[in-house]
């Protein structure tokens, strides 16, 4: 029986070994390929400079990394993934990308083997980066001191001691190095077996809760579970104890924060819950919990208001159903009230004298009516899990938050001077509940909306009221996955404000324009074109929301025909959303995006982040698709009405709604028709047209030019500034999503949309109607 016992456990300690030679066979050529990429974006500044080259070399540090955690090519990921972000912090000077190189850095140092000469490596740029970028001296000493101690011999040794004398606030030669001893564990790592990793998890979890429970903890109580946690996490490499030791590691940190009050003991918990996140698989429960915990200290804790929204954007997005969603949906529509009230007033925006005497052309205010509208399909029990709202001078957008499609009546209601009350309307929901999180009344300061109200009307019916400074335009659109009312307010002078009178009547000739006119029109648009400073890239779809897609159909190894999917549309946009962004920014642009990565990002929010962020064009970026594979071109959107069913169906399709249910949007674009961006944008969208299909037809055949289209796009609508929607050619033809897949022709597209920008501006410069 021993003897049986024993060619066991050789057999598994052979099996392990091997299987750890297998994974770091898989890494090596990766790795090396990873490598290269980061010697190459770092040989010259130009490329060093560009961000996307930079994240694009750490996602391939990082896919090497998953390979194996725990193989001998694992800790010299994370250290390449380090210098990915101190190269970028270097450049972007942003404490977030600072933080997560120490973040790296302290991994790698923690999977090298003890004495490794990666080490002081590793903690030497920790320590520069704390110290230079971070301010936190305390951090970089204790690092600078281990490398003195136990790698005085090191390629580092001397610049730790003068970067320690400096931080210290001696000379050099009185910070004698000490001669390095045998190495030995670094007092904050405990070595935990691997077989007693679920025990010293749950000791680790009891001292949590001990060290909780009392009312005035000593911060060493604190630093020992971190330890533990650490330990345990470290010990297990990958799977859920080591995810949830990382996230217990953060919270350890995090409740010592709130009793500290110091940053660096935020910093710490933001890194802890980074590695859980990281650690966790995406369908795991706690996952949107970490992500939560860390939006919530950055923000909170960190005034890291960036790196929180875009956290807290993840939970929203990909745990729409989880237990943090609600949270962070409230804490987002803190963070886009407080940058909403950041827009400037109308007042302070210049406008030409002979533009402000011209005759306005106004919408017409909605009388007092009612009128009842339900989602598309059936209706049933809901709840109002949100309402949050986006306001500025002479536009407001409020969403309502729903788990089910509804039946909804709106209304809306004169101002009574009699009884002190404002002009209103209201939504009625019914079969509705109002969550519990909901609040009852919201304030909107500046611009023409008061405030938001939600209440239970009914048992089984909740109503929204929104109360209006003065009588206002509305428009009601409802969106599903998932499900939404957005309500578009527009202040009813913001359009007289900016369109000069220049045309006769509908039933007149079409006349020419007179010298004053002229001159006006000239002024204005020579005004407007001084302003195209900042270029808003929307990568269309995103997340778990791929757009068109094309599968290719093999047969297997047994002969059956299969299909696999080939090309997304959410990967093109991105890809071709980068490109332009760099080539814009090589032009002298500011470029701002509505995703820099793959996650979704609701409709009603992309417009919406470039109204708030004020920038001066809007370019959507789309691949179109159609049931005839044979169908191929180019063609460019401005928001207006649709001209067929083509167009149509294709709008639809944009707006994630059924067919029938676009009529909805078109009726709003019919009560818009009027508005000066909108003209605005159907002259960019034909000089986008018009230069990017004669840059394809240069070094591409076959390429068809649909022209620039009105279509009701819904992610055009409310934008304050031109806006066009680019279809950059059919992903459903062969031959055209082969050419998406190919860098040189996102190349091309976008050296074509930038012809278009730039003769767009050109003309605003020099118009003279």
């Amino acid at each position: 029986m021993p003897s049986r016992f024993v060619v066991l456990l050789a057999a598994l300690v052979l099996f392990f070994t091997l299987s750890g030679q297998a994974h770091a066979t898989d890494q090596q050529p990766q790795f090396n390929a990873a490598l290269k990429s980061f010697k190459q974006v770092l040989s010259s500044e130009k490329s060093a400079s560009r961000r996307d080259l930079w994240t694009d070399v750490h996602a391939r540090f990082e896919r090497v990394f998953k390979i194996s955690p725990t193989s001998g090519y694992a800790p010299k990921c994370l250290y390449y993934m380090g210098r990915c972000y101190e190269e970028l912090a270097r450049r972007s000077g942003l404490r977030s990308d600072a933080h997560r190189a120490v973040d790296y850095f302290q991994r790698a140092t923690n999977r090298f083997p003890p004495g490794d000469s990666w080490i002081d490596d590793c903690l030497f740029r920790k320590a520069e980066i704390a110290f230079v970028r971070l301010g936190d001296a305390r951090s970089a000493a204790e690092d600078l001191r281990i490398i003195r101690r136990l790698y005085s011999k090191g390629d580092h040794a001397s610049k730790a001691a003068k970067l320690l004398a400096r931080i210290e606030g001696r000379s050099t030669a009185s910070a004698p190095v000490v001669k390095k001893s045998a190495p030995k564990p670094s007092p904050k790592q405990v070595a935990v077996p691997k077989a007693e990793i679920k025990s010293a998890y749950d000791k680790a979890q009891k001292a949590f809760k001990v060290v909780r429970s009392k009312k005035k903890p000593s911060r060493d109580e604190f630093l020992r579970v971190a330890r533990r946690f650490a330990a345990v996490s470290e010990a297990a490499g990958s799977g859920v104890y080591a995810a949830r030791s990382a996230y217990f590691e953060g919270f350890t940190w995090d409740e010592l924060g709130r009793i500290s009050r110091r940053d660096d003991d935020f910093m710490k918990a933001v890194e802890g819950y980074e590695r859980a996140v990281d650690l966790f698989r995406e369908t795991d429960s706690w996952r949107d919990d970490a992500l939560f915990r860390k939006g919530y200290v950055e923000f909170t804790h960190l005034n890291d208001e960036d790196q929180a929204y875009a956290d807290l954007l993840l939970v929203v997005r990909d745990y729409p159903d989880g237990d943090r969603a609600v949270e962070a949906k409230e804490l987002l529509r803190a963070m886009d009230e407080a940058r909403a009230n950041e827009l400037p007033d109308a007042a302070a925006v210049s406008t030409p004298q002979a533009a402000s005497k011209a005759r306005p052309v106004a919408p017409e205010v909605r009388p007092s009516t009612a009128g009842t509208s339900t989602f598309n399909g059936k209706t049933g029990d809901a709840t109002l899990l949100g309402v949050r709202y986006s306001s500025g001078e002479d536009f407001t957008r409020i969403v309502l938050d729903l788990d089910n499609a509804v039946e909804f009546k709106e209304r809306s209601l004169p101002a009574d001077e009699a009884s002190g009350k404002l002009s209103r309307m209201f939504v009625d929901l019914k079969k509705t509940r109002v969550a519990k999180n909901v609040k009852a009344r919201q304030e909107v300061p500046g611009g023409f909306l008061k405030t938001v109200r939600a209440a239970q009307n009914t048992p089984d019916t909740a109503r929204v009221v929104l109360d209006f400074k003065e009588k206002q335009e509305y428009h009601i659109l409802t969106l599903e996955n998932p499900y939404r009312i957005v309500i578009d307010v527009f202040a009813r002078k913001s359009v007289a404000k900016e369109i000069p009178k220049t045309f006769g009547k509908p039933d007149q000739a079409p006349r020419k324009p007179g010298k004053k006119e002229r001159d006006t029109a000239k002024d204005v648009l020579a005004q407007l074109g001084m302003t195209i400073g900042t270029v808003m890239i929307d990568a269309g779809h995103g997340g778990r929301d791929p757009g068109a897609v094309q599968y290719i159909r093999y047969k297997d190894n047994k002969g059956k025909l299969r299909k696999k999917l080939r090309t997304k549309e959410k990967d093109v946009t991105l890809r071709l959303a980068r490109i332009l962004g760099a080539e814009l920014k090589k032009k002298g642009y500011k470029v701002l995006y509505t995703r820099a990565e793959d996650r979704k990002v609701a409709l009603e929010d992309r417009v919406l982040a470039a109204n708030i962020k004020k920038a001066d064009l809007f370019i959507s970026l789309h691949c179109n698709a159609n049931a005839k594979s044979s169908v191929r071109g180019f063609e460019t959107y401005y928001l207006g009405k649709a001209k067929n069913d083509i167009v149509l169906r294709l709008a639809a399709k944009e707006n994630n709604v059924d067919p029938m249910k676009i009529s909805d949007t078109q009726k709003i674009v019919l009560d818009l028709v009027h508005s000066f961006k909108i003209e605005e944008s159907r002259v960019l969208a034909s000089h986008v047209q018009k230069h990017s299909v004669r840059a394809l037809r240069s070094k591409y055949k076959g390429i068809n030019d649909h022209g620039a289209r009105s279509a009701p796009f819904f992610v055009l609508i409310g934008a304050k500034m031109p806006a066009v929607l680019v279809e950059v050619g059919y992903i459903s033809n062969s031959t055209e999503a082969k050419l998406l897949r190919s860098d040189e022709y996102l190349h091309e597209v976008s050296r074509g949309v930038i012809s278009g920008v730039e003769a767009y501006r050109k003309e605003l410069q020099t118009a003279g109607l």
